[in-house]
């Protein structure tokens, strides 16, 4: 019953893990941050559509030649008339035309910073996801090697109970245990905040992960074109030179049109008038400012280059602390720990026949756990880099 017991309880908790993938899926839906990003594309759609829109005409509605002592008498002089106008500006050249494509940029901009926070935030649950695995992992490990203290500190008393062993050895066993309890909090605590932090990213409440714990030297290979992050770059770059043509075609002024029709007194005929202002480009103001965004264009082209360097530069970071963690972690594995545990298993057979010092045991026990931690801490290393990979959509191999 007890084994049923287990296994319907391992069966239950695979049901409720979630896997990485189904984690950032779900969050990717709930992210607020997120929401509001794909908002601003949706207002993005509508700056396109104004863009494209003529200037609205602007109605006038008047009377003109207004006699104080008379203020509603219109038949005291020829010139007194009702009227209503209609102004209409007119674009001239290629304006409409560039700000619908600076528009375009505008929204490419926003959905490529969408893209940039959504691998942000996977990157981010995948480091949160692993440090809890791993946490758990070492919880794990310090729980098997309680057995092994208390195995010890059960081997202190007897040898003590044949004058073999002083006091202090059975203490050291207690306090060698206490530590371990004390590591367990603070791992328990670390793990329940870690889950927090996930859940906090994540919009979701996530009570197990399911994820392979599988390490293996990488080779890391990244499109730096690709990545949101650098089209962006180009975009924005892209975008100041056609605010410049934009400030080139302003130099051709749009011109204004006025028609209006006047009405007047039926001793009189009524009329209309008929005007175009036309705004002069004295001072080259125009000039200046298309200039100034034609620098800003070649000063993103410039950081664009730093970009890709940087990106190169990090990605090849990354990928040598992933297989420094996994070349150390590997000879910890094959090598020390087998020596480790050989020696522990030599010292308490000796122990046994021998009568020699438990503290020699707890000493040697003290030292496995420590380097069996230091394999777990390089696989928190490991995870740690190969997280980061996420944001730079590396391809592995």
């Amino acid at each position: 019953m007890k084994k049923i017991a287990c296994l319907l309880s391992f069966a239950i908790s695979s049901s409720l893990a979630m896997s990485l993938d189904e984690i950032v899926d779900n969050a990717l839906k709930n992210n607020q941050d997120i929401n509001s990003i794909e908002k601003s594309i949706e207002i993005a759609n509508e700056n396109i559509v104004l863009a494209k829109q003529w200037k609205n005409p602007i109605l006038t509605i008047g009377a003109n030649d207004i006699h104080f002592d008379e203020p509603l008498s219109r038949d005291k002089e020829p010139m007194q008339a009702q009227y209503i106008g209609i102004s209409q500006i007119i674009p001239i050249g290629k304006k409409i035309e560039i700000k619908e494509i600076i528009a375009k940029k505008d929204k490419e901009i926003i959905s490529l910073s969408l893209e940039d926070k959504r691998l942000k935030l996977k990157s981010k649950i995948y480091e949160f996801s692993y440090d809890i695995l791993i946490l758990e992992k070492k919880l794990k490990l310090l729980t098997s090697y309680e057995k092994n203290i208390k195995k010890i500190e059960k081997l202190s008393a007897s040898l003590y109970g044949y004058g073999k062993s002083n006091q202090n050895e059975i203490l050291s066993a207690k306090i060698a245990y206490s530590k371990i309890q004390i590591k367990k909090q603070n791992l328990r605590n670390m793990i329940k905040n870690l889950y927090l932090n996930l859940e906090q990213i994540t919009y979701s409440k996530i009570n197990l992960i399911k994820a392979p714990i599988d390490i293996k030297e990488l080779v890391l290979n990244m499109d730096i074109k690709i990545h949101p992050k650098i089209k962006m770059q180009k975009i924005q770059s892209s975008k100041f030179l056609n605010i410049a043509r934009l400030e080139k075609e302003n130099e051709k002024s749009d011109i204004k049109v006025n028609i209006a029709y006047f009405n007047r007194d039926s001793k009189y005929k009524d009329y209309a008038n008929i005007s175009v202002n036309i705004p002069l480009s004295i001072y080259k103001t125009e000039k200046v400012k298309a200039l100034k965004a034609k620098l800003k264009a070649n000063e993103i082209s410039t950081k664009l280059e730093d970009l890709e360097n940087d990106f190169k530069t990090k990605v090849l970071v990354l990928q040598n602390n992933i297989n420094n963690a996994y070349r150390n972690y590997i000879l910890i594995q094959k090598t020390i720990l087998p020596l480790k545990r050989k020696m522990q298993k030599n010292i308490e057979n000796y122990n046994s026949l021998t009568g020699l010092k438990p503290q020699v045991a707890i000493q040697n026990l003290n030292e496995l756990i420590s380097f069996e931690i230091n394999s777990i801490n390089q696989l928190k290393e490991y995870y740690s880099n190969y997280s980061k990979t996420k944001y730079y959509m590396t391809k592995v191999r």
